[in-house]
């Protein structure tokens, strides 16, 4: 005789029509929940969503020493200006380009 696959009594399982409710109960309906990508979160710059969504924002991976990122975090933090890392980085990099291209022109 052939042996049965190890899913098979599973599968056999989930084909059965489930069991009628000994009790039945209206349910109120709730709204289905927004995906997180569609909530409108308001930011400083006046209720637009997050950089994620934005076109002129692009994801980028850099590597920086752990003892660097954990400084700039906590200093952010205690400054609390709202800025993250990714403000930081966006804010030195502007200005690095400015000075370096307008020698370069």
């Amino acid at each position: 005789m052939a042996e049965q696959s190890k899913f098979a009594g599973a599968l056999g399982r989930l084909r059965q029509p489930a069991p009628a409710p000994t009790e039945t109960k209206p349910v109120a309906e709730k709204p289905a929940a927004q995906p997180l990508h569609a909530i409108d979160t308001p930011t400083s710059a006046g209720g637009r969503g997050g950089k994620r969504s934005d076109p002129a924002y692009s994801p980028t991976t850099f590597f920086v020493r752990k003892e660097t990122k954990r400084k700039a975090s906590r200093l952010l933090e205690d400054q609390d200006t709202g800025k993250d890392l990714s403000d930081l980085v966006e804010e030195l990099l502007s200005k690095w380009v400015v000075k370096n291209s307008t020698s370069n022109v």
